[in-house]
Formats: C-alpha cells, structure tokens, sequence
C-alpha cells in the first residue's frame, strides 16, 4: 500500500460539509485508468485491509464537529472493500452520528448499489453513489483514458449515480468541452466533482495553459458559486479548492 497519502480530511468548505476517508481496498479490478497512479494501494489480504481500514475509521468525528456526512472513498471502487470493513464504516455512522455516507465506485459495479443501499437504510443510513465519468467526451474517455464506459450516456449514468467526478487540464482537452461537461453534469446529476488533473507516470500530461484560462474563466467563476459543484486541484499550493492536510491523519 502507500503509506504517505492523506487518509482523513474534514471538508468545512463544501456547502455540503462532510468528512473524508482514504481506505485501503483488495485492489482494483478495472485497473485501466491512464490517469490513475493508485493501483497499489492496496492490501495483501482482507485481514491487514480491516486492521488499516479500522484506523482511518476511527479519525471519523461526525457529531463531535457538527458533520453527519461521510464521504467514502478508495484506490479502487466500494465494492472492493472487504465487507468486514463495509460493517465497520456502518459501525462507525452508528457511533458518530453519520446520517449520510457517499460511496464511489466504477459504472461497471452498478448492480450492487441497491444491496448496499438495503445495507446501510437497516440503520437509517442514507447512501449517495458516485461514479467517475472524466469526461462526456467518449473519444477522450475512453481511447485515451481507458475508462471503461463504452456507450454509456449520461441518462444511463443518472439511473444509477447521483454525483459523478469530472476531470479537467490534461492535454487532448479543450475549455469548449469543459463547458458541455459541466452543463452535462448539471442537467443529469446532483452534484459534480471537478478534479483539475495532476500529471501521473505512463498518463496525459497536465495543460497548465489550459488550466490558468478555467480559472481565469466566469465558468470558473460562476462555479464557486454552485453550491452543486466541488473543485479539487492537488497542486493548488494556497488550498483554496478543498485538498488538503488534516494534522489529525498523521496518527496513522
């Protein structure tokens, strides 16, 4: 696994406020994704994937900071989790007051959403699933980011996910798309991770040109102001787009 990623972060600025969990999964199946550099982040076996997934469970606050999201992700998707780790994650709503849990997980894995569902609406436990589309652009998402959604619309996408990841600043794209992703997202789904990409070995590089003009943009600008969408960007160095260090983390 990767020993020096952040694993817990408490997200105030959202207008949704919601804490995040980094856990450590099987690995991931899919694999494919060209701007992906997680894939080992994983566990040798489903007992050292609990032991390390109960320690980041136990950053969780929830009512001791006013939060009662928790925003649950992985270097692969939710079903990859051991479901000795999913008990856990519903263990730790239980304890902290978590009424809401979001888990992300790849289009491939849409037939479990309803039994996950089931699993956490057993305690009054509500679930919102995201999936990471990139990009509406299937050229693009598919032959040079190796995605895995062939064909697949954004209608078809909206009957299983209610929040989707977008990403944007790699090469091959251009702002025009960005504009029909976002307008895209906005009219299907309710809510939009925008991730400005970091360049990864082996992947598309990063377009800083591309990436000053988003932010020098009124799209840019029109979206700080929706409370529907997120901005993440890693190199932001001012963390002024929602990454970032909680000192809390380094307990682990």
């Amino acid at each position: 696994m990767i020993h020096d990623l952040v694993r817990y972060q408490f997200d105030n600025k959202s207008a949704l406020k919601r804490e995040n969990v980094l856990l450590v999964s099987m690995g991931c199946s899919w694999g494919k994704c060209a701007f992906c550099d997680y894939q080992d982040d994983k566990a040798s076996t489903v007992l050292e994937c609990d032991a390390f997934n109960k320690k980041v469970l136990e950053l969780v606050r929830g009512k001791e900071i006013g939060c009662s999201c928790l925003d649950v992700t992985c270097s692969a998707s939710y079903t990859e989790l051991p479901f000795s780790t999913m008990n856990y994650i519903r263990q730790v709503c239980l304890l902290k007051g978590i009424k809401t849990v979001i888990l992300e997980g790849h289009y491939i894995f849409r037939k479990s959403n309803p039994f996950y569902t089931e699993f956490f609406k057993e305690k009054d436990i509500d679930v919102i699933f995201r999936c990471g589309v990139e990009t509406f652009d299937e050229h693009i998402r598919e032959d040079i980011l190796r995605k895995g959604l062939p064909h697949v619309d954004a209608v078809e996408l909206s009957g299983h996910f209610g929040w989707i990841n977008l990403m944007y600043g790699m090469e091959y794209q251009t702002f025009e798309q960005l504009e029909k992703d976002i307008a895209t997202g906005l009219e299907y789904f309710e809510r939009i991770n925008l991730s400005i990409y970091t360049t990864v070995s082996g992947g598309p590089k990063r377009d800083a040109a591309k990436i000053a003009e988003f932010y020098h943009s009124d799209l840019y600008k029109d979206l700080l102001k929706n409370p529907k969408v997120d901005i993440f960007d890693e190199w932001d160095e001012e963390n002024g787009h929602n990454v970032g260090h909680d000192n809390i983390a380094l307990a682990i």
